[in-house]
Order: structure tokens, then C-alpha cells, then sequence
């Protein structure tokens, strides 16, 4: 094998530096000679005095061979070291010391120099034939590197237009909240990620109404996100006709967003549940409709808590669908509670155990419960912040919530 030429190999012969004392024995001539025979083709011996080797071992370099004596200057040798290990390029090292230092041994080859030719030339062919695998994985290496830069840079740029994402969809969220003579207000946003399927609004109508209003799109990230935008913007609050002006109640303005949605789906499906009551703050009513969303809660000033679910479908699914309405009488004190289903996974249930019935309120129900005895909705909404995070904490979530939290808090006064 060891005599099989350039033309059977189908590879040029491997440039390998000959590395040699400033004063060469006729035992190192003698080697170079006969290791270049038994090589053939295979290898081209370029011998280098040690004070030169550093700046002849480039990347063309295949392999280097240093044959020295415990009695030869050691000057460049540790240059050349470093500059081969740098390149990764293999060394093997022929020596008359009985014990070569453990350094040399953990970083290169090392054989006696006494060693018959075809020791030496086979060890030197296994170190090539290896270097064309290394050379081979370190070239995948650099590949998959530079991949994993683009990747960088790519999911850089997708963060950065996700935070771009998350203030344009804040935007859409009211700035400040209203105050009104009959009543005060407060909410809870919190996206799962950079951007949130959930979005409210809390709008003054007029002097005397105040629109409560929640949409939780179905899905996740940006899809959600923009779906929520165009249902902030599709929900109408009034008719003006000359110096006149109708409040549109609330199913009324669900399909008015039912018709949005369905207007710019195209071949996509996109839909979302919803919630949105109007309270005369004279009368003290809240007109409600609800579709798909979790149940309203009022909290009453007696202490006691309500629970008023809907039953409208979603909308974004079929044109013409009507919503119904009805009407709950507050009183001075209560509390209205608008929310997301994103609590029901935030306080996830218990499994069913011995003694546990569908009659046992949920863990959310149990958590909106704790806040009968807190009278103002910031109050509440702070109660309900640390609930959250101690939730979090004690699930050892540093993800954050399992999915998007909104909650309105609206108190008659």
C-alpha cells in the first residue's frame, strides 16, 4: 500500500514540513531519504531548519515531522508548536529522549527517532489520511457555524420586529384610562410573549355610559395579535346623524366586528371570542353581550359574588349571526370583573380526586372570589398581579404566563 502512486491515489502528494536542528546528523539525512522513498508519492518532504519552521507552516501544510535531539537548541520549536496546533495541522515528533515531557505527549505524536522507516512513514500516512477527515468535520463545523450566525442575525431581527409589534399593538390599547362621576376603573394586560391574541378597551361614551369591552383572539403571537387589531378598530361605539348621536349597544357592535372579520379573512379562518357591556351610570344597567368569552362576575357591595355567563357563538365564523343581550341592575358598590380565559391556565385546576365535583368552583373562580373583600378595582388589579406572579413563581415558570391575561375591574360609585 505504502508504494501506491499519485495516479492510483487520485491526490496531489501532501506537503509536509521536514523539521530539522540548525546542526543536522547524518541520521536526519539518512531518514529524509529513506522516509521519502517509502513514501513515494504520497508525501512531499520540504526540510526546515527549527529557527525557520514557524514561518514556513501555513494551511498548506499537511503534516509536520521535527526530528531533534535532548542536545539541540530548542529555538522556534515552540513557536512552530503553536502555530501548527493553531492550524490544526498534525504533528509528529521523532526524538532520541528515552521520556518525552507530558506536554508534548497530550498535543502531539511522538515516536522514537531509532525507529525503522516504515514505523515512521506509517505513522505519518495514518496521520494524513486522518487529517482529510478532520479537515473534512472542521469545514461542516465552519459551515454549520456560519449558519448558526445567519440564524443569529435572523432571530435578532425577528425580536427586534416583535418588540416592534408589541408598541404598535399597544397603540390599540387606551393610554390612559377614562374617569367617570359614577364610577372608576382599572385593568390588567399581560402577553404571553412580545405581543398579546388579547385586547380591551375601556371607552367613555358619553356623560353618563361607559363601554367595558374585552376580545381574546384564538391562537397565539402575531396572527392573534393583528387579528386583535383589526378587531379594536371594527368596534364602533356610536351612530352620529346630523347633531344627534346613538350609542350602538353591544350586540349590535359584535356584528358589526363579525362583519369586519369576515371582510378581510380571505382564505383563512380567523376568529376570536368576545365580551362587551355598556353601563348607564344614572341608571346603573349594564347591557351585555357575550360571545364565546368567559363569563362576567359582579362583585356585590354585600359581599356576595355573581357569575353571569353568555351564550353567543364566536365571531369571525359565519356572516349573519345575531348576539343577544341582557341587562344587569348594579347597585352603588359593586364591582364588575371582565376577563380573559387566560386565568383558567394560570390557576390550573387540580386533577379529579376523591371528594372533588363539577360543583367545586375552579381555581380561577377561587381566585376572583379572594377579591369580595378589596373595594377599589387598582386594588384589585394589584391583588391579582401578585397572585400571578406567586403562581408563577411556585410553578418555577420563568416563561412567563402559559398564555395571555386581560382583566377590567369597574366599580360603581
Amino acid at each position: 500500500m505504502l508504494e501506491q502512486d499519485e495516479s492510483t491515489s487520485g491526490h496531489p502528494p501532501a506537503r509536509v514540513l521536514f523539521v530539522i536542528s540548525d546542526t543536522p546528523t547524518p541520521l536526519t539525512h539518512a531518514l529524509h531519504g529513506e522516509l521519502s522513498h517509502v513514501l513515494g508519492a504520497h508525501a512531499l518532504l520540504q526540510t526546515v531548519s527549527n529557527a525557520h519552521a514557524a514561518s514556513q507552516c501555513d494551511a498548506n501544510i499537511a503534516a509536520v515531522v521535527m526530528c531533534f535531539s535532548r542536545h539541540d537548541l530548542s529555538t522556534g520549536l515552540a513557536e512552530l508548536l503553536d502555530r501548527a496546533q493553531a492550524l490544526h495541522i498534525p504533528i509528529l515528533i521523532l526524538t532520541d529522549t528515552f521520556a518525552p515531557s507530558p506536554a508534548l505527549t497530550s498535543t502531539c505524536n511522538t515516536l522514537s527517532i531509532h525507529e525503522p522507516a516504515p514505523v515512521i512513514a506509517g505513522m505519518l500516512r495514518g496521520l494524513l489520511s486522518r487529517q482529510i477527515e478532520i479537515d473534512t468535520l472542521r469545514e461542516a463545523a465552519l459551515g454549520a457555524a456560519t449558519q448558526t450566525d445567519r440564524l443569529l442575525v435572523a432571530v435578532t431581527r425577528m425580536q427586534d420586529e416583535l418588540h416592534l409589534a408589541g408598541q404598535v399593538q399597544r397603540e390599540f390599547l387606551p393610554k390612559k384610562l377614562p374617569s367617570f362621576s359614577g364610577g372608576s376603573v382599572a385593568a390588567l394586560w399581560r402577553p404571553m410573549n412580545y405581543v398579546s391574541g388579547d385586547i380591551y378597551d375601556v371607552r367613555r361614551l358619553d356623560e353618563h355610559h361607559v363601554g367595558l369591552f374585552i376580545a381574546d383572539a384564538v391562537g397565539h403571537g402575531v396572527p392573534a395579535a393583528l387579528l386583535t387589531m383589526v378587531i379594536a378598530r371594527g368596534l364602533p361605539s356610536k351612530e352620529i346623524k346630523g347633531n344627534h348621536y346613538r350609542i350602538i349597544q353591544p350586540s349590535e357592535a359584535l356584528a358589526c366586528v363579525n362583519r369586519e372579520l369576515l371582510a378581510r379573512q380571505g382564505n383563512t379562518t380567523r376568529f376570536a371570542t368576545a365580551i362587551y357591556g355598556i353601563i348607564d351610570l344614572r341608571t346603573r344597567v349594564m347591557r351585555m353581550s357575550v360571545a364565546g368569552h368567559p363569563a362576567a362576575i359582579v362583585m356585590r357591595a354585600n359581599q356576595s359574588m355573581e357569575i353571569f355567563p353568555g351564550h353567543g357563538g364566536l365571531i369571525g365564523v359565519f356572516d349573519g349571526v345575531e348576539w343577544s343581550e341582557q341587562e344587569i341592575q348594579l347597585h352603588a358598590g359593586d364591582r364588575v370583573i371582565l376577563y380573559s380565559d387566560g386565568f383558567e391556565f394560570a390557576f390550573v385546576d387540580p386533577p379529579h380526586i376523591k371528594g372533588f365535583t363539577r360543583t367545586t368552583p375552579t381555581r380561577a373562580v377561587q381566585e376572583f372570589a379572594a377579591l369580595l373583600s378589596i373595594t377599589e378595582p387598582a386594588d384589585m388589579i394589584a391583588h391579582m398581579e401578585r397572585r400571578l406572579d406567586e403562581e408563577l413563581l411556585a410553578h418555577h415558570n420563568a416563561d412567563g404566563p402559559a398564555d395571555d391575561l386581560t382583566m377590567i375591574a369597574f366599580k360603581v360609585v
